[in-house]
């Protein structure tokens, strides 16, 4: 790793880093863990995705001072991007899918047609385990290899930020689907 301002030290030293990065390799690890069975994945799963939910609460707004919108990265290897454990997912069959409510908070009074929402959102449409999988995947692998492997402050703290940023407007979203599908699957005894 490159030599590192000391703001950028500091937000990789800050506790509520150390234990969301820990947590987002560890989630890394298992689906890229080729040798595990699958019951062993789906408990792990369920546990690993709790803890990254858990963690990416804690994650602190990153003022940025480094990068901002101009800053351009070299694209990851897509051989970085291993989604191999999908195949254990994908292996429930029809249980890999769920219903959703898109927005679960809409009512008729906090949003109506033309004011930002769409009349779809109080419907339920169907998730997708391996998609949650996929998308939870690739946006912390994506940020984690700017972080491991590009290593500059530039790097880390675009990473950084956008770790928080898709918490709570992209992987988030899927973790907690996952989640929630995963719960009643193992506890109605369908995996």
């Amino acid at each position: 790793m490159k030599e590192l301002s000391y703001e950028i030290n500091e937000l990789l030293n800050k506790e509520s880093t150390i234990d969301f990065l820990k947590a987002a390799r560890q989630f890394l690890a298992l689906l890229e863990n080729v040798e595990i069975n699958q019951e062993t994945f789906y408990k792990e799963a369920h546990k690993a995705l709790a803890q990254l939910y858990q963690t990416g609460l804690k994650l602190e707004t990153v003022e940025l001072k480094f990068s901002g919108e101009q800053s351009e990265f070299p694209d990851i290897n897509k051989d970085h991007l291993n989604k191999q454990n999908q195949n254990l997912i994908s292996k429930l069959g029809k249980d890999c899918f769920y219903w959703e409510v898109f927005n679960p908070t809409y009512t008729e009074e906090n949003g109506k047609p033309g004011q930002g929402w769409k009349i779809t959102e109080k419907e339920a449409s169907q998730g997708w385990l391996v998609d949650d999988f996929s998308a939870i995947y690739t946006d912390l692998k994506e940020e984690l290899y700017k972080i491991d492997e590009i290593g500059t402050d530039e790097s880390i703290e675009d990473a950084l930020w956008q770790l928080e940023f898709g918490y709570n407007h992209h992987w988030g979203n899927h973790c907690i689907n996952a989640m929630r599908a995963l719960h009643y699957l193992w506890y109605n005894g369908k995996i």
